[in-house]
């Protein structure tokens, strides 16, 4: 079991793969061949415009702050509007472009190999997480983080990664707001 506090400094800058804007990227994980395996990332979104094409790549958008935008997905499913904290899942693979923008946003992305990964995303309330491996992203205020006789504490805009067999116990500050990013193999999915 671990827990590991992953602040700014450990975070990146990057341009999008389209070159239209940029994300910080959190966290990403590589296979041994470099492909990759997950990314956690928070990007600003503030004008209409196409996503970036990620074949063989499952992506799921939540709208953490903002006023959002509408979502268009090439036919590939019914065009969307964001809404606030609630995750959207959709394929890498299709022609999704960001239609109107209802003023400037924020939104946390996370990307999984499609057939290695599986990830699920929820808004955490203070009590019990059990995922062989999830972080903890502390949107509005602070959470602790308590396993194995180790607790660490996040603050606004830090992540608490958790690699544990047993149940991590989380407690959310009063007004705070935070998510949980469940992540599993498809094998460990499936069982």
């Amino acid at each position: 079991m671990s827990l590991r506090l992953l602040t700014a400094a450990d975070f990146r800058r990057l341009s999008w793969a389209n070159g239209r804007g940029t994300t910080l990227e959190l966290v990403r994980r590589d296979d041994a061949a470099g492909a990759l395996l997950w990314r956690l990332s928070i990007a600003d979104v503030v004008e209409p415009g196409p996503f970036s094409s990620l074949p063989g790549i499952d992506r799921m958008i939540t709208l953490i702050e903002g006023e959002g935008f509408d979502l268009d997905f090439g036919g590939a499913r019914p065009p969307v509007s964001l809404r606030p904290l609630e995750p959207l899942a959709f394929s890498g693979d299709w022609s999704t472009a960001a239609t109107t923008v209802h003023g400037p946003s924020r939104d946390f992305n996370v990307m999984t190999a499609r057939k290695r990964i599986t990830a699920k995303v929820e808004v955490a309330r203070s009590g019990a997480v059990a995922a062989p491996l999830a972080y903890v992203l502390a949107l509005r205020g602070g959470v602790t983080a308590k396993a194995g006789g180790i607790t660490l504490r996040a603050e606004q805009d830090e992540l608490i990664e958790c690699h544990q067999q047993d149940e991590v116990h989380l407690r959310i500050d009063k007004a705070g707001t935070t998510l949980v990013v469940h992540l599993m193999t498809v094998d460990e999915a499936v069982s």
